[in-house]
């Protein structure tokens, strides 16, 4: 769905006129829904509430369907409908729109070792700040939730791995059979124990906090991933939980407004966690796919650093996605070292019985991706945060930019994050989120947190988001169409 969105500053009469769908309370159906009702196939949906959850789970139990879960953030439900049910819910009253349950993927894959060591703490400065004499920074306390395929147990994270749930339906347990999770998880806070000192991530006392996805082959549903991001919100208190990094992205390209891994992403931004997204790995002109699209993330491109310190040889890895988004933001934001990355190999793991040439030792294995750039700016955002543990996400974002190394490369944003150089920086420069008009569905929740039933000008930058809750706001009177919807 693209969005066709009331601006702040427009008045209510200005609203395009209500689509026939909506005029006639029938479901608004996403393409990829419509095409598998009418090609015969079932496919893998989100049915989205117009009220009580509750009462649009018992319509689901009364036809049949029990295999269900429930995702909060888009007041919906996910499973599995065949074309007569997708005919069946899109006239239920109670059903506002039927969207695509769409797989997102882990976009890395590892790349044959070279003999050079990975140089990429020093590229972002993270060295300099574990070795200030006066004032030490490693990331110690922080909770940074890694969303991805698991996180397996390795000497270089130690203890560290405070907390682990799993959130896809089709597997059980936390642990990573893939791999990638634990890469991501090295890089931003292996400690180095295994390689006495060689490979250490950027953030090396950094908490890490397991939130499971993946189904194992890369893959998981976009309910899931939601459903993690919600969780991390809510519990982002107990666990001292300050960032989120999602090496990941969707398949299917979809405007930030209508995105529901957008609107997770916003919804755990405006709570209070920075998130930081992998650009992607399809080359120029392709920010195209949640949640790398998202205005309010912090999207992180891939360089490649010719395996050293200095930045004078860098270059823009070929693969890293850099380009115009549908609704006119340039990506990334920044970029990090993403060639030749070694990191903390998940034993037993995908990569580890299947790439056994790309493994570095027994411990450790060499990837290339985006998905590895993301978590090196992941520990420079730790650092940071433990520097000045009261930042917003949009206060560090601008720090972040402002104090970054540019680089003369197309498709590099404000180049490397420099981590002592944003911890040295004194005060704030702002907020990077001013002028943003949020995701469609947090509109819908604004409205049902404020009891309206249409939607006023809203200056979105004066808006507090404390104490906006998904669990404690009335559903049965919010008008979805008071928010305008199109393909």
């Amino acid at each position: 769905m693209a969005a066709l969105l009331v601006a702040a500053g427009l008045a209510l009469a200005m609203v395009p006129a209500v689509p026939a769908w909506a005029a006639s309370n029938e479901a608004h159906l996403d393409r990829q829904v419509l095409k598998a009702m009418q090609a015969g196939q079932s496919i893998q949906v989100i049915v989205v509430a117009r009220g009580d959850l509750n009462v649009l789970q018992a319509d689901l139990r009364r036809t049949g369907l029990k295999h269900t879960v429930r995702v909060p953030i888009a007041h919906g439900i996910a499973v599995e409908l065949t074309p007569a049910l997708i005919d069946h819910f899109r006239v239920d009253a109670n059903v506002a729109f039927l969207i695509y349950d769409a797989p997102v993927r882990l976009s890395d894959t590892p790349f044959n070792p070279t003999a050079l060591a990975t140089a990429y703490p020093a590229v972002v400065d993270a060295v300099t700040t574990w070795s200030n004499p006066l004032a030490p920074l490693t990331g110690q306390g922080i909770g940074v939730a890694v969303i991805d395929s698991g996180i397996a147990s390795h000497p270089d994270l130690g203890n560290r791995i405070i907390a682990s749930h799993d959130f896809n339906p089709n597997v059980t347990g936390t642990d990573d059979a893939y791999g990638h999770g634990t890469a991501v998880a090295g890089i931003i806070a292996g400690d180095g124990t295994a390689s006495l000192g060689h490979y250490i991530g950027v953030a090396p006392q950094a908490n890490l906090i397991n939130l499971r996805v993946n189904d194992g082959t890369g893959g998981a549903p976009t309910s899931a991933i939601m459903n993690a991001i919600l969780w991390a919100v809510v519990n982002r208190n107990t666990y001292n939980i300050r960032l989120l990094n999602l090496s990941l992205q969707a398949s299917v390209q979809e405007s930030y407004r209508t995105s529901p891994i957008d609107a997770a992403v916003e919804y755990a931004w405006l709570k209070g966690l920075v998130v930081i997204v992998a650009a992607g790995n399809s080359g120029p002109n392709s920010a195209l796919y949640a949640p790398a699209n998202d205005p309010y993330v912090i999207t992180v491109g891939a360089t490649d650093d010719q395996g050293t310190a200095s930045t004078t040889d860098d270059a823009l890895a070929s693969f890293s996605s850099y380009g115009v988004t549908q609704d006119g933001f340039t990506k990334p934001d920044v970029v990090a070292p993403g060639r030749r990355i070694i990191t903390t190999l998940a034993p037993n793991s995908s990569f580890a019985l299947n790439y056994p040439s790309f493994m570095v030792g027994t411990q450790y294995i060499k990837l290339t991706g985006t998905s590895v750039a993301a978590p090196v700016v992941s520990g420079v955002a730790a650092l940071y945060i433990e520097s000045n543990p009261t930042v917003r996400p949009g206060q560090l974002k601008g720090v972040l930019l402002a104090t970054s190394n540019p680089l003369a490369l197309p498709g590099t944003g404000a180049g490397y994050p420099d981590a002592a150089r944003a911890v040295a920086y004194l005060g704030l420069l702002g907020n990077a989120d001013r002028g943003l008009d949020p995701n469609n569905y947090l509109k819908v929740l604004y409205m049902a947190a404020k009891n309206l039933t249409t939607m006023p000008v809203v200056s979105w930058d004066t808006v507090s988001w404390d104490s906006v809750s998904w669990d404690n706001v009335s559903w049965d009177s919010v008008s979805w169409n008071a928010v305008s919807w199109s393909n």
